[in-house]
Formats: structure tokens, sequence, C-alpha cells
């Protein structure tokens, strides 16, 4: 292997454990964020939605959350979710981007099962 093999190798590392502690944090606030009137969004598409879903959650997928963010109360917590956690981070840059401060990332779905 070489130096640059290994460079890239440490970075995909950080990054992936970057993204694990940053979904851990978020999944500590979510039982104080539902009890702030927090919402759940799971940003798949519909067809993944109707398979399998979060109980309470609220299906808006990607692709239509602009035309849908003044349907969302940005007084609110949003929690958002998709099926690995990387549209939900896109989810979250459109909401930052729209206004909305109180919005967490909180990657799969199926990290929210037990709350």
């Amino acid at each position: 292997m070489n130096d640059n093999m290994i460079y890239v190798f440490i970075v995909v590392i950080a990054f992936f454990a970057y993204k694990k502690y940053a979904q851990y944090k978020v999944l500590k606030l979510v039982p104080s964020l539902l009890e702030q009137g927090a919402k759940i969004i799971d940003v798949r598409t519909q067809g993944e939605f109707v398979l399998a879903r979060k109980d309470g959650s609220i299906n808006i997928p990607l692709g239509l959350l602009e035309n849908k963010i003044n349907e969302l109360d940005n007084t609110k917590p949003i929690i958002l979710c998709c099926a690995s956690g990387s549209r939900s981070a896109m989810a979250k840059r459109t909401l930052k981007a729209n206004g909305f401060e109180n919005v967490h990332n909180a990657g799969t779905w199926k990290a929210l099962r037990k709350f």
C-alpha cells in the first residue's frame, strides 16, 4: 500500500466515524426534541416510505421538499431521516438555507424506531 492509499483510507475512516458520531449526538437529543413538538420528516421516496417507516413520521421526499417548505413549522424542531443519512443531510442543508434553525439529521429511519 502506498502513502496516497493510506491517506485516502484514513480520510474515509475519519468521515464515517464523524458521520456515526454526529448521528449518535442527534439520537441522544431525540426524546427532548419530541417533547418540544418535533416532527420526524422522512425524505425517502414514497415507495421506500410505504414499505417501511418510523411510526408517526411524515414522508416528504427530498425532491419535493422545497415545494413543501411552507407546510413545515419553523418554530418547532425537525428531525430528518432517510435510508442512510445522505438525503437527510441534503434536506437539512435545504431547510437551513430557507431559514430553519432547529433541524437535526438523525441518519437512518431505523435509528429512530426506539423512540
